[in-house]
């Protein structure tokens, strides 16, 4: 299983889709780090502070209300590029190859999923270090580290441990869509077809089902923080998180262990 899973990590490192993601991200970056190192005024009450950025209340600051942002732009890229992890082999043909290598499917449609979930955990870490590192000048120079104690690096760290698991779960939920609907654009489909369209409609005719929805327990799980019109704590969103990620990987691997994969 482990020489699988090394196969399946490089094999999902070299998909143009999650290269091109990347560059996309580290474009962003060097965007948000010249806005703020632009627009920080150090003399100002409100200059650039990393203390306003990596807090749990994303909303409490315009800083942090981008920051956030990012993130769940993030998440939105790591469901693509788990998406295209399977999804592009179906496009290729090879699942069909691969089967004929390693014919226990379960095992071949388990590793696969868990190398798009560590890929996409590690690059989310890896990306917002660099995110931290390109706004650290900004901090510095034309604005201020004050608030950077131990409180900051302790809520720094649960965001960045909450964002890795969150950002592992939707590879996993890309790549068990894309193996059901054999493609890559499914993924993304599916999902932003539901947070997007059913769900607003749904907040519309069922307000009292808020604590179920998709959309608000990202958020309580991403920012560490209750929302104030939702009545689900932090485990309990990600309990909600995780059952409904369990019930995608079960039904993926039930058809992918009974049907024609070609």
């Amino acid at each position: 299983m482990t020489a699988l899973m090394v196969v399946e990590i490089r094999r999902a490192l070299s998909r143009r889709l999650v290269r091109v993601l990347v560059l996309v991200a580290l474009l962003g970056i060097v965007i948000i780090a010249i806005g703020a190192f632009a627009t920080s005024d150090p003399d100002a009450a409100d200059a650039f502070s990393p203390a306003d950025i990596w807090t749990p209340e994303l909303d409490q600051s315009s800083d942090a209300a981008i920051v956030g942002g990012v993130s769940f732009l993030f998440l939105l890229m790591a469901l693509l590029g788990g998406a295209s992890v399977i999804g592009a082999e179906y496009k290729a043909g090879t699942i069909t190859t691969l089967l004929t290598w390693e014919p226990r499917r379960l095992r071949v449609i388990g590793a696969k999923l868990a190398a798009a979930a560590i890929v996409a955990a590690v690059l989310f870490l890896v990306l917002e270090a660099l995110l931290a590192g390109a706004l650290a000048p900004a901090a510095v120079v034309r604005g201020t580290t004050e608030g950077a104690d131990d409180d900051f690096y302790r809520s720094l760290a649960g965001f960045l441990g909450r964002g890795a698991l969150l950002t592992g779960g939707c590879a996993v939920l890309g790549g068990a869509i894309a193996t059901v609907g054999k493609n890559t654009t499914a993924a993304l489909a599916v999902v932003l077809g539901y947070i997007v369209i059913v769900e607003q409609i749904l907040r519309g005719l069922r307000p009292g089902w808020n604590a179920w929805y998709l959309g608000e327990n990202l958020g309580i799980v991403l920012t560490g923080e209750r929302l104030d019109d939702v009545v689900r704590s932090v485990p309990g969103a990600a309990a909600v998180l995780l059952f409904y990620l369990g019930v995608f990987v079960a039904v993926t691997l039930v058809v992918f262990a009974r049907r024609d994969v070609t």
